[in-house]
């Protein structure tokens, strides 16, 4: 009985810990997020967290920066400024 009652309060501690691990991870895989301005194949221009020519992007090519922008307002400041001369138009999402 006692090993039991050892073992189960090992595994709660354990997955405690490791809620614990992932939840301070969040913030630093967030932090690697990249926003891209692509256009696509019609001339609609957008902002996605994707690399263009992935699952999410397909058809789609990177205008601007092709490392991406840090931030959504970078990528969307980028993309006021070019919108009129370079895009169909802008699909917000």
């Amino acid at each position: 009985m006692k090993k039991l009652i050892v073992t189960s309060v090992f595994a709660t501690s354990l997955a405690a810990l490791s809620a614990f691990a992932v939840g301070l991870s969040s913030p630093v895989l967030a932090g690697d997020e990249k926003y891209f301005v692509t256009i696509d194949t019609v001339g609609m221009c957008s902002v996605v967290l994707d690399i263009p020519g992935t699952e999410l992007s397909a058809g789609k090519k990177a205008l601007g920066n092709a490392d991406g922008y840090a931030t959504m307002e970078d990528a969307k400041a980028y993309l006021d400024g070019i919108k009129d001369e370079k895009c169909e138009g802008v699909v917000v999402g």
